[in-house]
């Protein structure tokens, strides 16, 4: 029997996370910095999500008391996303949250359970298809060895700093999702990576954009 996860949304144009990284968010509006709150105390996963369009627009040359007292632009979250839960906030004098999110695991939304003052919905986890580990290897070495390239190539001294052994034993499947600590394509090629559940269709892609580069 497939088991569902309630999961409250946080939309964020064009932010794409991914399992095995971490988010840190600065939240200011009401509706979210009650989002975080609750959710802490809930023990509540929350997910970063990128945006399908936005729904209403925020109020122009609005000032840092407007956006602290009132909602801003509304979007419609795109239906896969990745979640985790939240460390407990640290809040600022006039109420603003600086947090960090724990990405966990992808999910999919199947239905919306809550739409006011924030998103809510149930959601099933989105898994890979089954791969061979050790096939995807050479893909893996690859990955880091263009990388280490392009590092070089913007600054020798990273380079030295770069920690190849270490990337090069996480595991490939994981690799490909952790390796956004320190990737960053545009928003809609990290959606399909995202959205990609076979792990070598995954690792192709990456090799082939840093290849672009």
């Amino acid at each position: 029997m497939q088991e569902f996860s309630r999961i409250a949304i946080f939309p964020i144009p064009d932010m794409v996370a991914f399992p095995g990284t971490v988010v840190p968010l600065h939240v200011f509006e009401p509706r979210y910095r009650k989002m975080v709150e609750e959710s802490v105390a809930r023990q509540q996963m929350i997910a970063v999500c990128n945006t399908e369009k936005q729904i209403s627009p925020a109020k122009k040359n609005s000032s840092l008391q407007e956006v602290l007292t009132s909602n801003q632009a509304t979007y419609q979250p795109r239906k896969i996303f990745s979640a985790g839960f939240c460390n407990p906030p640290e809040k600022t004098k006039d109420g603003r949250l600086y947090v960090t999110i724990n990405i966990a695991q992808r999910y999919k939304l199947i239905e919306e359970i809550q739409t006011l003052p924030y998103r809510i919905a149930k959601c099933s986890e989105l898994r890979d298809d089954s791969a061979n580990s050790e096939a995807l290897v050479p893909l893996q070495t690859q990955i880091v060895n263009s990388l280490i390239m392009l590092i070089s190539l913007e600054s020798p001294t990273q380079a030295n700093d770069f920690d190849r052994e270490s990337w090069l034993a996480v595991d490939p499947i994981s690799f490909s999702f952790k390796i956004f600590q320190l990737l960053q394509f545009d928003s809609e090629t990290m959606q399909t990576l995202l959205e990609t559940t076979n792990p070598k269709q995954r690792l192709n892609l990456i090799s082939a954009k840093l290849s672009q580069i």
